[in-house]
């Protein structure tokens, strides 16, 4: 189901759609370092009357007429800018590696939401079955007292309350299959499927406990600042906030650019009418380009007070994150072990409830119980089994959680 919800969940999608993204930013920041090479063309006619003096031409003016053809071939080189290119490159690195870690942040995350939920289908079966549990049991229960009123050994007030119980145990049974068809839709909208589609799970694989922590909780503190797909993102959006500060700075350096043309001229010339000349030659120019901005009206000032105010927040940011990962993975991490522990204790309250069920039913068949004490014993079993239901499937998603929190979660077979 992992591997299904990673393929046509939207979220990872848009993740991948946003590491594509931020790869092509990557590579468009790499080819500012490479010439620029242009086919131009520039053709047209042009009539211009033009001043003349009158010893020249006695009515003081001329008509010229024009018509070109001019193909040409344009590079554009930038060689030097004293560290603008490289601080572009550096963030389009940082951004790249930004999108990267959201992309394994979302599959991190949707792991966690598809084990949580399938454990909370999980749960939600092991209580219809002790609903149906208790509805046999109150069954059971509600037999007993017929038959002893057969023998006029029980109240009508005991029959009543019998078939009381079984009604209720009906109505618990018709609950939790409303609970668990709510959350088979919540694990069918985290997948990505419609909520119509018919799954059914593989048999019950919640006999095996999930591991206790191996060690102390530092150590999984420390795999966390690791590892956490957030933090290595926050990491990351620092980087690129330094790079933005350093682009914003060599924005007051000079830059130095190599402009070539090849070119062919094919035009005409002819002045009032008069006749043709015309020209088919090739031309070319080199041109060195020298540029230093020297006042902009704080353009370049302001630039850069708002990339160094970036690169503050982003370091606020960081240290943000690094204190809410370690609260969560202490969370986690203790949550487990509570959880682990609630099993142990649910699983001993289910067994002696069983066995204190049984011993006030036989004690009830013979008289030597009244109604009240089985009908107890009868809720708490059913009870302690909904408990112990609860408690194992909290303990899966509990180490499902401190995977998350750790970053240990895997981030699946590939991109969609």
């Amino acid at each position: 189901m992992i591997d299904l919800a990673q393929r046509i969940n939207p979220e990872t999608r848009q993740a991948w759609d946003e590491a594509r993204a931020a790869a092509a930013g990557a590579g468009l920041a790499r080819s500012a370092y490479l010439p620029q090479l242009a086919v131009e063309a520039l053709a047209g006619a042009q009539r211009t009357p033009l001043p003349a003096p009158a010893t020249v031409v006695p009515k003081g003016y001329f008509v010229s007429d024009t018509r070109e053809f001019i193909p040409s071939l344009t590079v554009k080189w930038l060689l030097f800018d004293f560290g603008r290119r490289d601080a572009a490159r550096d963030r389009a690195d940082a951004t790249l590696f930004v999108a990267n870690a959201a992309f394994t942040g979302a599959h991190q995350t949707l792991v966690f939401t598809i084990t949580r939920d399938y454990y909370a289908v999980r749960a939600a079966q092991g209580k219809e079955r002790a609903a149906q549990k208790g509805l046999e049991t109150a069954t059971v229960e509600q037999k007993a007292v017929a038959a002893r009123r057969t023998h006029e050994l029980a109240t009508v007030v005991e029959v009543a309350r019998a078939e009381r119980q079984v009604a209720q145990a009906r109505l618990a049974l018709v609950r939790t299959g409303a609970a668990r068809t709510v959350a088979l839709s919540a694990l069918l909208a985290d997948i990505g499927l419609p909520s119509d589609t018919a799954l059914t799970l593989a048999p019950d694989d919640m006999a095996t406990l999930p591991l206790p922590p191996a060690s102390d909780v530092a150590r999984y503190v420390d795999a966390a600042l690791a590892r956490r797909p957030d933090l290595l993102a926050a990491q990351g959006k620092l980087a690129a906030a330094e790079a933005g500060v350093r682009a914003a700075k060599a924005d007051d350096r000079p830059t130095v650019s190599l402009l070539g043309q090849a070119f062919l001229n094919d035009g005409r010339l002819r002045s009032d009418g008069g006749p043709w000349s015309s020209v088919h030659r090739p031309g070319g120019a080199l041109i060195v380009q020298f540029s230093w901005p020297l006042y902009d009206g704080g353009l370049r000032r302001s630039s850069r007070l708002a990339a160094e105010a970036v690169r503050d927040a982003a370091q606020d940011s960081l240290k943000a994150i690094r204190r809410k990962a370690e609260k969560q993975v202490t969370t986690a991490f203790h949550t487990l072990e509570t959880a682990l522990a609630e099993v142990e204790a649910a699983h001993a309250v289910s067994l002696a409830a069983t066995v204190s069920h049984d011993a006030a039913l036989s004690a009830y068949r013979h008289g030597l119980a009244t109604f009240d004490e089985l009908s107890a014993e009868g809720n708490a079993l059913a009870a302690a089994e909904a408990d112990e239901e609860d408690a194992r499937a909290d303990a899966f998603a509990s180490a499902a959680g401190l995977a998350l929190a750790t970053g240990e979660a895997g981030p699946g077979p590939g991109a969609p």
